[in-house]
C-alpha cells in the first residue's frame, strides 16, 4: 500500500495500513503544484483519480497567497497488507503558476512506515513554467516488500492518463 503525505516541519506521523507513503513540499505561494505515482500495473493515482488500486490520493493542495507551505499526501487505499512488488514512478506537474518568476523546488520524499516512519529517498527538482512535468525518481519494491533501487528515467505520466482515458 502506498501513502503520500505533507510534510510539516517534522516528519510525517502517518497511521496506515500502507507499507510506504510520497510526499510533495513546495514553498507557498499561488502555485498548485500535483503529485501523480504509478504503480507496477501501470495504474496512476492522482488528483482526478484519487483512488485506484492500493493508492490514494489523501489531500490536493492547490496553493494558498499566504505563504505558508503546501504539501499533497498519497497513501495505499485501506485493507491492503502490502505493497505491489515492482517499479513506482512518481512525477510532479506543475498545474498551476503564480506570478513568480525564480523556479520553484519541489521536493519529493519517500517515506517507509513499516515500524517507525524512515525517509528512505528525498529529491528537489525545480519547475518553471505551467504544464512542467518532471520525473522525480522511480523505486522498486522486491517480494519482500523491501526498497531495492531508484531509477531516474523520465516518463510523462499525465500524458499516460491523457492516453488510458482516450481508450486508445
Amino acid at each position: 500500500m502506498l501513502v503520500a503525505v505533507a510534510l510539516t516541519s517534522r516528519p510525517p506521523q502517518v497511521k496506515t495500513y500502507g507499507s510506504y507513503a510520497v510526499s510533495i513540499q513546495w514553498p507557498g505561494g499561488p502555485n498548485d503544484v500535483d503529485l501523480y505515482v504509478r504503480d507496477p500495473s501501470r495504474a496512476i493515482c492522482y488528483f482526478h483519480d484519487v483512488q485506484v488500486d492500493q493508492m490514494q490520493l489523501e489531500h490536493d493542495d492547490l496553493g494558498t497567497p499566504d505563504g505558508l507551505r503546501q504539501g499533497q499526501t498519497e497513501r495505499g487505499a485501506d485493507g491492503a497488507a502490502e505493497e505491489t512488488p515492482g517499479q513506482y514512478v512518481v512525477d510532479t506537474h506543475l498545474f498551476t503558476r503564480g506570478a513568480r518568476t525564480a523556479p520553484i523546488p519541489v521536493s519529493v520524499q519517500l517515506w517507509d512506515l513499516q515500524g517507525d516512519d524512515r525517509l528512505v529517498k528525498s529529491r528537489t527538482v525545480y519547475v518553471t513554467h505551467t504544464g512542467d512535468m518532471r520525473t522525480r525518481f522511480r523505486f522498486t519494491v522486491d517480494d519482500a516488500g523491501a526498497t531495492n533501487g531508484f531509477s531516474y528515467v523520465p516518463v510523462n505520466l499525465m500524458q499516460t492518463t491523457t492516453t488510458s482515458a482516450g481508450g486508445a
